[in-house]
């Protein structure tokens, strides 16, 4: 075999080596693309229940949470509190890349940013930070390849895009037969396999899929939060008011 020939056949060898992961990273594109697809909604609104458990081994010591929330395409959401007493009318707005919280008790207005996204909200505890609770595709957070894939299930593997993100990577689990995820398991640079987001209980509302069970565990406070979907209406109408964050300042 000349030199030439030797050259040509290697270029051959490493293109048919490379040539899977490149197939597979496509996939996962079409993957996060498809389950995004189906979840699309000009706009929502849903009735839940939030209950934090300081303790995930102490059934008994739980707080509950009252909540209403409206989203609007991808980017933009508004969760508002309204019950307890204590905390009514504290609410949380997304909007594209910001973050707002009002704390209706003090008139007090807090914009969320950097190192903080990484915190639940004040006042409440539980284990879903700002940025679980921020607005966005994953397409645009993330770069996903295909981990594993059997008959039942995908398992892509997300690495961030964006500098200030406060996860390494992330771990999809999505059906294969729905297109909806079912399980999210977070990792940090610093704590490793911090947090699992478990989804359950499937129902149809609006005219659509929900997991109505979220279970997040969080492994490094050893907490756990469950958040309960009672009811959900998709391409409602919903007053501009609620994703203006003019609102808070005056």
């Amino acid at each position: 075999m000349t030199k030439q020939m030797r050259i040509v056949f290697a270029t051959a060898v490493f293109a048919l080596a490379i040539l899977p992961l490149a197939f597979a990273d496509e996939d996962a594109l079409e993957i996060i693309r498809e389950v995004e697809r189906r979840q699309s909604t000009e706009t929502s609104k849903a009735e839940l229940s939030m209950l934090v458990y300081p303790d995930a081994d102490d059934s008994g010591n739980v707080r509950e949470f009252k909540v209403i929330s409206y989203g609007r395409g991808e980017e933009d959401s508004y969760m508002q509190f309204i019950e307890p007493r204590s905390i009514k009318g504290l609410s949380i707005l997304s909007r594209g890349g910001d973050q707002w919280v009002y704390f209706s008790s003090t008139g007090r207005v807090r914009k969320i940013a950097g190192k903080s996204k990484k915190q639940s909200v004040s006042g409440v505890g539980g284990d879903f930070s700002y940025e679980d609770l921020s607005g966005g595709n994953w397409e645009e957070k993330y770069e996903f390849r295909v981990q594993a894939s059997d008959s039942r299930q995908w398992i892509l593997e997300g690495t961030p895009k964006q500098k200030d993100s406060i996860y390494s990577r992330i771990l999809i689990s999505i059906d294969k037969t729905s297109y909806l995820a079912t399980k999210i398991e977070y990792y940090t640079e610093e704590e490793g396999h911090y947090k699992d987001l478990e989804m359950s209980e499937v129902k149809n509302m609006g005219g659509r899929d929900v997991p109505t069970r979220m279970v997040m565990k969080n492994y490094d406070k050893n907490s756990m939060t469950v958040v309960i979907t009672h009811a959900m209406q998709h391409d409602v109408p919903i007053d501009d008011k609620y994703f203006n964050p003019s609102r808070f300042y005056k």
